[in-house]
């Protein structure tokens, strides 16, 4: 019997790799309108912005498409001061969306992590292995949504493991 759970791949969105030292970190913010996170696998969202923690000097900006190249290039030159950059990696990346009442048990056939909801909740986020690739898993709500962001050379592999776990 199938899972009840939906996959879907969503629409491109703009993504920039931020890495930086303190200083950077601190032109980011200002740059964003937005907290850079400092606390490992968190979650900061302001409108339509969200940056993921990676590393502690490493993270992801997640951004409408429209933006990415203004953004990029004013990050990029604003903090030449300190030791930062902003690398453009939407092409890298594609974002698949799984939702229902039962992603929780299709996810852990795949993630090594607890993803029960009070143990990896909303404005959490973590990199991880994934159906032997990785992905960067994120927990859009409290009703099942998850999103998964994954290299895009692996995109459709993911979705078909994912519908294969879920007896579709």
């Amino acid at each position: 019997m199938p899972y009840d759970v939906t996959v879907e791949k969503q629409t491109p969105c703009g993504m920039l790799l931020l890495k930086g030292g303190r200083t950077a970190q601190d032109r980011f913010a200002e740059v964003l309108g937005i907290d850079i996170p400092h606390i490992p696998n968190t979650v900061t969202v302001h409108d339509t912005y969200s940056v993921l923690w990676l590393g502690p000097e490493e993270w992801l900006l997640i951004l409408p498409e429209t933006d990415e190249y203004r953004i990029a290039s004013e990050l990029s030159h604003d903090a030449a001061g300190g030791w930062g950059v902003a690398i453009i990696v939407s092409d890298h990346y594609s974002v698949i969306t799984i939702r229902g009442s039962e992603t929780a048990e299709v996810l852990q056939q795949a993630c090594g992590i607890d993803i029960h909801p009070q143990e990896f909740s909303v404005g959490q986020c973590c990199r991880c292995a994934f159906a032997r690739t990785t992905a960067i898993v994120r927990p859009l709500d409290s009703q099942d949504t998850y999103e998964l962001i994954v290299e895009s050379s692996y995109a459709r592999y993911a979705e078909h493991w994912l519908f294969r776990a879920m007896g579709a």
